[in-house]
């Protein structure tokens, strides 16, 4: 029998033998499988930043109501197993090994047309072992969030989920996506579905206007969340506290709820209100406000502002959008800080730098290379700001703490997810 290592090798191993499937495929190998899950209600969410954790909220919402909610997120820190939760609960080793056989049984076909052996994309193949394991497990929903983009993910296989929703949208992933934000929405707003009710983030109003055309012409309900929705705002070490209050059509969806989040990071306020919007209509009369309140209070996403040894935090920012709300936060904070940062060369490191250097909340910042093919190296990074004189370079996530321990701050790990997961891993497993 193969194990979970067995299982990860194989699945990483999937790029150097596939030839790139369409939608269309996707809705192939589902239907080989059977369909597993298809009757399950779904929340379907989009967005550049900040996705992740709306699913995460939205997911313990559901569970404090009783629902045995199934939650599908990307990417992992350290293992797969991280993407496949149900009700807080990560699926077990021998779950994960059955359901990554059978989707491996049964998801390929020959395409009559090229003469290829169609096999899953890496993504696919986690995301139909997902639904095999929601079949096996019987579940009364799932939080579904997107890949990349919206439009062609393989998420993207449903008619009908019962709430879709669109998170900040921004300049990222724009080899797959477009050059613009308004083609990035239009990917994003691909999600949308006839009917269904959609909420999103309030962005710039050209994506607002993206997000609206594409919901009228589905006939999909809109529910905007913006700063109106989100008073008193405070934080501290260990929290931020918000009142959030929802009308839509003179009818109060929540009304003054006082949110209380056990994390410091100011951009989880519009996470969780979504998750508040999200959750309301997919319950709708069934939405009790001191469970979903109860539920946010104990709720925090791994990688994002998250605290993995004292005094050394990992954030999940990766492009502009996500470093500038990570920064919003640490502007507020009274404290000596390093930083140690990592990126990938397709993300728009440059301009991360600049914003680094630029913003001097830095005592020390420590470039390191990240353990991918797609990483690109501290010495590329300190030329672009080789004009800030507290910039140091590693070559690996271990030199890089050395270094940053040394300076005796308070440590912040960011640029990529890869880099957080290495950090994880370092200090769960390594230190």
């Amino acid at each position: 029998m193969r194990s979970v290592k067995d299982c990860e090798e194989y699945l990483l191993n999937i790029p150097k033998f596939k030839k790139k499937t369409l939608l269309s495929d996707t809705k192939k190998f589902y239907e080989l499988l059977g369909f597993p899950g298809k009757d399950i209600p779904k929340i379907h969410v989009a967005g550049t930043n900040g996705k992740g954790s709306t699913c995460f909220y939205t997911s313990r919402i559901l569970k404090e109501h009783g629902i045995k909610t199934g939650l599908f997120t990307s990417p992992h820190l350290v293992s797969m197993k991280e993407r496949f939760v149900l009700d807080g609960e990560e699926i077990t080793d021998n779950e994960f090994v059955a359901v990554f056989e059978k989707v491996l049984d049964k998801c390929r076909f020959v395409d009559e047309e090229e003469k290829a052996l169609m096999h899953p994309s890496f993504f696919e193949f986690l995301f139909f072992m997902f639904m095999e394991w929601m079949s096996m497990r019987k579940a009364d929903a799932m939080v579904l969030e997107t890949g990349l983009g919206g439009m062609l993910d393989a998420t993207n296989i449903f008619d009908a989920p019962k709430v879709t929703a669109i998170c900040s949208v921004g300049m990222d992933h724009m080899e797959q996506l477009g050059n613009t934000l308004e083609e990035i929405a239009s990917q994003k707003a691909g999600i949308i579905k006839k009917n269904v009710p959609l909420v999103y983030l309030n962005n710039e109003d050209s994506v607002n206007n993206v997000i609206k055309e594409a919901a009228d012409k589905k006939n999909a309900p809109v529910y905007m969340v913006s700063d109106e929705n989100i008073s008193c705002v405070s934080s501290d070490e260990k929290h931020v506290a918000f009142s959030f209050d929802y009308v839509y059509d003179k009818i109060d969806f929540v009304h003054n709820l006082s949110v209380e989040l056990p994390t410091c990071a100011l951009y989880q306020r519009y996470n969780s209100s979504m998750a508040l919007v999200i959750s309301k209509l997919f319950l709708k009369d069934g939405f009790d406000e001191d469970k979903a309140l109860k539920a946010l209070c104990e709720s925090s996403f791994k990688g994002r502002f998250e605290e993995i040894k004292k005094g050394i935090y990992v954030d999940g920012a990766h492009n502009p959008d996500a470093l500038s709300r990570m920064l919003e936060t640490l502007k507020l904070k009274d404290e000596r800080r390093v930083l140690i940062f990592g990126a990938c060369r397709d993300k728009d490191y440059e301009c991360m730098l600049e914003m680094i250097c630029g913003s001097k909340l830095f005592e020390e910042i420590v470039l390191t290379k990240i353990d991918s093919p797609r990483a690109v190296d501290p010495e590329t990074m300190s030329e672009c700001v080789k004009k800030y004189r507290n910039i140091q370079t590693a070559g690996s996530f271990k030199e890089a703490i050395a270094k940053a321990l040394d300076c005796g701050c308070k440590i912040y790990i960011a640029g990529s997810l890869y880099l957080v997961g290495e950090a994880v891993y370092y200090f769960d497993v390594c230190s």
